[in-house]
């Protein structure tokens, strides 16, 4: 089974990033086939409705052929206002072009979220509004997600999350998304 991990934000030492590479190990350490998507890295330009997939430049093509080869994928994002960072979004609107695949969008896959904040509350409104997507593109999310707020106070520089607790949280989601991608499975033309 193979577990894609996006997310990471256009800072350099992204705590969603470091929360993501610790979220992918644990589903590697469960027998899952990993491959990180780092959103600083990939470097999406934005989405265009109306625009052919022909005309983005190849980081495109190979973000969406990984999506489309995940059985489960773990999203993580920073909360930026409450909301998902932008880039998080631009990705998720790239997958407008798996629409007419025969699993469209994300149907029936398993996709475990993460959200990072400086406050309080913003990765848990992060995590909802997530949800909110993950339902749109036809997936299902996983029974747990992990926010880490006060991000800034348990990570290090390269935004490795430094705290036990979350650590665990993380290290559990890892697990649940590889587990529940190797048993779960929605038939194709069926209802998600």
């Amino acid at each position: 089974m193979r577990v894609v991990g996006i997310g990471g934000t256009l800072r350099e030492g992204s705590s969603s990033l470091g929360a993501l590479r610790r979220a992918l190990e644990s589903a590697e350490d469960s027998g899952a086939e990993t491959e990180l998507l780092d959103l600083r890295e990939l470097n999406l330009p934005m989405y265009e409705p109306g625009r052919v997939l022909g005309e983005y430049a190849p980081e495109v093509r190979e973000f969406l052929e990984a999506v489309r080869g995940a059985d489960a994928l773990i999203l993580s994002t920073a909360a930026y206002h409450g909301t998902p960072a932008g880039v998080t979004k631009n990705s998720l609107d790239f997958m407008q072009f798996l629409s007419r695949d025969e699993r469209p969008y994300l149907h029936g896959r398993v996709v475990g979220l993460i959200a990072t904040s400086g406050g309080g509350q913003g990765a848990a409104n992060a995590n909802r509004a997530m949800v909110d997507a993950v339902h749109a593109l036809r997936g299902v999310v996983a029974p747990l997600m992990v926010t880490v707020p006060g991000a800034r106070r348990v990570t290090d520089e390269a935004g490795n999350i430094t705290d036990a607790g979350h650590n665990g949280r993380l290290d559990q989601l890892g697990a649940l998304v590889a587990g529940l991608a190797g048993r779960f499975s929605v038939p194709v033309g069926s209802a998600a």
